[in-house]
């Protein structure tokens, strides 16, 4: 079955290493949000119109590669789909997500992931996310939940999972375990492996 599947959560909740293992699980591509954005972030000031205009056309261009896979092969994406801002980016970026997806003729799964918010401040600082050019502050997280809310609005199936307890190949299974029940025929795609 075709399908796109978003994870969405806040800065550090683990979405990245979630869909990385769910990639595995599926046999799916991965398109993790800071794969488009850091192009903007390595060439022009983030945040002004340059970077903007620079992360759309790059969006753009992988889309368009997206839609030129083969019709049965899963891609996972990870975004912070979320109402507020200034830029009003973030929802734009979920319409361009819902329009790849008709486009494609497939599915939109989104999956919001959550944890607990001591939980999410002490993964947020972790070492490795700064290679990756991914926030670190855990103020971030208390300015973003005042000022915005995470939304799936126009996803064909939706799901949350609070993480705070689980691995991310833990968290992959349930993903994996849950868009298998929504398939329609028996032998579905994904389907557990004894090695599970």
């Amino acid at each position: 079955m075709e399908m796109l599947v978003n994870i969405n959560g806040w800065p550090g909740v683990g979405k990245l290493t979630t869909a990385m293992e769910l990639s595995l699980l599926v046999d799916g591509r991965l398109l993790d949000n800071h794969t488009i954005l850091n192009v903007g972030k390595a060439v022009t000031v983030e945040g002004s119109a340059e970077f903007y205009a620079l992360v759309r056309a790059v969006r753009s261009l992988a889309f368009d590669a997206i839609l030129a896979l083969p019709p049965k092969e899963p891609v996972i994406f990870t975004n912070v789909v979320a109402r507020g801002g200034t830029s009003g980016f973030l929802e734009e970026n979920w319409q361009a997500i819902i329009k790849l997806a008709e486009a494609r003729c497939c599915d939109l799964y989104s999956v919001t992931l959550t944890c607990a918010p001591d939980e999410n401040a002490r993964r947020i600082v972790r070492e490795d996310r700064a290679l990756s050019r991914k926030q670190r502050d855990p103020e971030l997280l208390v300015e973003l939940a005042n000022e915005r809310v995470l939304f799936d609005d126009g996803a064909t199936h939706r799901m949350t999972i609070d993480n705070t307890s689980l691995s991310p190949r833990e968290t992959a299974i349930r993903i994996r375990d849950w868009i298998d029940g929504t398939l329609p025929h028996a032998r579905k795609p994904g389907q557990r492996a004894a090695s599970d």
